[in-house]
């Protein structure tokens, strides 16, 4: 979603918004001064116009695309269609018109509603394209799909092998995240649904507004991840104006619960029976922030709704920019999220572990730091240099005010080391295996460690509300783990540095299931391979973190062991030697997997 201008050369940091972000530079004017970068708000004005230009419509396939086109063009332009499947494998068109006159027009065309069946009719961008036993001609079709099949995620075994024919490490990481990262109609179909919301709602609430945040549109977003939205009906000077003297009359909220969760049980009403593609509703209404979570089945995707919550986009814009700084931090933070997956530290529901987003923060800290020129600057810096434009007051009088112009940020903030993917992966997971989290905490806004207030296992500081941890849930076998893995992530790194491609080469051992990857790895040794406790390969007598110098003295050890013992079998002349498991399913496991011969 960021342009970035370097050494006189335009990079495109987010292949999936580079159509979007060419608008705003073709737009602007000539004598416009060149700017390194796009504004989080400049992004999201052009995605609701997007949206606000654009109609979802269900067909019988993507063969449906020329008359669909066709009929569609005798009333207004066309600019794209893109086509997407559902989970249910319904197909979808995706149209965006040249302008929002343009989609009027088009909705004026539009018929009324099922008379067999018994609805009561609702207008929404989200529409179906009914077939006919008269078959229209229309011109010759000169134009294409924009996109086919473009919310379909990639395959798993396409991508590892793909993974697997990289010549470098740091090539793995960027091929990961340009193959996962949430594409151009992913971003479009969540702006799409932000839209009905506004459109079915705009009856009940003065300047309604319905804006997507999190992972969706802070740049860290993998296909596939939910929709967290907030709705807003903020009154702006015009409708509060002293002058009028003709005011609207209000309904006053009264009751014994919170004016908020009153809305939100109305709201989740309202999307049980007014939201065409609105299923699984569920409200819950009892948290620090009401939320009704819903699953839209037309867009294939799982949303929170939330009220008054503009914290969470004001965070969404700070992760956003300092994502847009270097292009190094996006893939770096897709690899290590990856990474902690595949080890089982976070989990999709909620509990005692590490979620996406401190652990995206730990990435963020670590780029921070000064040890070889910091990559990030730390969040004091954009607060320093904001202005009175930067100004801006959250729900509970929180103060979101830090820079908003990248522009206005000094070179010598950012971008002050020329590491590779590889070496901060590496760098990453050797800076945090030797992190006191038992005695410091982590923040982004000093970009140093500070001393934890408390004795919670990980502290890691609310960037916006200082005073919270957003790391509260994590227990200390949780992050003791954390501290176990990422030296076994390092001790994995490293042993790549010979060159020498296994199956589990680079960031596939990593990133690959810990069951799955334990046990092919088993196999693929042979019955002679020893397992080694990692506790022994990390302890010492003299107790001292491992340092990168450590662990590659420990790699060297385990290797001669490993030709120690492969020379014992072999002058004992074992073809065949037993393998002992510790329960009988993995016997079978293995059993199964030889003789399907998958390894």
């Amino acid at each position: 979603m960021s342009v970035l201008l370097q050494t006189g050369k335009l990079y495109l940091l987010r292949k999936p918004f580079s159509k979007s972000c060419s608008k705003y530079i073709f737009h602007r004017k000539k004598s416009d001064v060149p700017r390194k970068f796009i504004s989080f708000d400049e992004i999201v004005a052009q995605r609701r116009a997007e949206a606000r230009q654009s109609l979802v419509v269900q067909v019988n396939s993507e063969s449906s695309f020329n008359e669909l086109h066709g009929y569609c063009s005798k009333y207004a332009t066309i600019n794209d269609i893109h086509h997407y499947k559902n989970s249910a494998g319904e197909h979808f068109m995706l149209i965006e018109f040249s302008s929002e006159e343009n989609l009027n027009n088009v909705l004026q065309s539009c018929s009324s509603h099922k008379k067999e069946i018994d609805v009561m009719g609702v207008q929404s961008p989200f529409l179906w394209f009914r077939a006919t036993s008269v078959k229209e001609k229309y011109a010759q079709n000169v134009t294409h799909l924009a996109v086919k099949d473009g919310s379909l995620s990639v395959n798993e075994d396409v991508l590892f092998e793909e993974l697997m024919n990289c010549s470098s490490v740091s090539e793995q990481i960027q091929m990961l995240y340009d193959r996962t990262v949430l594409n151009d109609i992913g971003v479009r179909l969540r702006y799409m649904v932000a839209r009905q919301l506004e459109t079915v709602f705009s009856s009940l609430y003065a300047n309604i507004k319905v804006q997507p945040f999190g992972s969706s549109v802070n740049g860290f977003g993998k296909m596939g991840c939910d929709l967290d939205l907030v709705l807003t009906n903020t009154l702006t000077d015009d409708l509060t104006s002293q002058k009028n003297r003709l005011v609207y009359q209000e309904k006053k909220s009264e009751g014994g619960r919170s004016p908020w969760q009153r809305h939100m049980e109305l709201v989740g009403a309202l999307l049980e029976l007014r939201v065409p593609g609105a299923t699984r509703v569920q409200k819950i209404l009892n948290a620090r922030v009401p939320i009704v979570k819903y699953s839209h089945d037309l867009a294939d995707v799982d949303c929170d709704l939330c009220c008054n919550n503009t914290s969470g986009v004001y965070m969404s814009e700070l992760l956003w920019q300092l994502g847009a700084l270097d292009a190094r931090v996006r893939p770096l933070a897709g690899a290590v999220r990856r990474w902690a997956r595949a080890a089982a530290l976070t989990n999709a529901h909620p509990g005692r572990w590490l979620t996406n987003f401190p652990l995206t923060l730990l990435v963020l800290f670590f780029l921070q730091q000064p040890a070889s020129g910091p990559v990030l600057p730390p969040l004091r810096r954009l607060v320093e240099l904001a202005g009175k434009e930067d100004t801006r007051v959250a729900e509970e009088n929180l103060n979101c005010t830090f820079l908003r112009d990248l522009n206005k940020l000094p070179t010598e903030s950012y971008s002050q080391n020329t590491d590779d993917l590889q070496t901060l992966l590496f760098k990453f997971f050797e800076f945090y295996s030797q992190f006191e989290f038992q005695d410091k905490a982590i923040s982004i806004n000093e970009g140093r460690p500070v001393r934890k207030p408390n004795s919670l296992p990980l502290y890691v500081v609310n960037p916006l509300e200082p005073a919270l941890n957003v790391s509260r849930n994590v227990s200390y076998e949780e992050c003791e783990r954390l501290r176990l893995e990422v030296r076994n992530a390092a001790w994995h790194l490293e042993s790549c540095l010979d060159g020498h491609k296994s199956d589990d080469w680079g960031i596939l051992g990593l990133i690959e299931q810990k069951a799955s990857r334990g046990l092919k790895k088993l196999l693929r040794v042979g019955n002679s391979h020893r397992l080694v406790s990692m506790k022994d390969l990390f302890n010492d007598n003299d107790e001292l973190e491992p340092s990168a110098q450590g662990i590659r003295s420990k790699l060297e050890k385990f290797k001669k062991t490993e030709k120690l013992t492969e020379a014992s079998d072999v002058t004992r002349g074992d073809k065949k030697s037993e393998m002992k498991f510790k329960n009988s399913q993995s016997a079978r496991e293995v059993y199964r997997i030889r003789r399907n011969k998958l390894i």
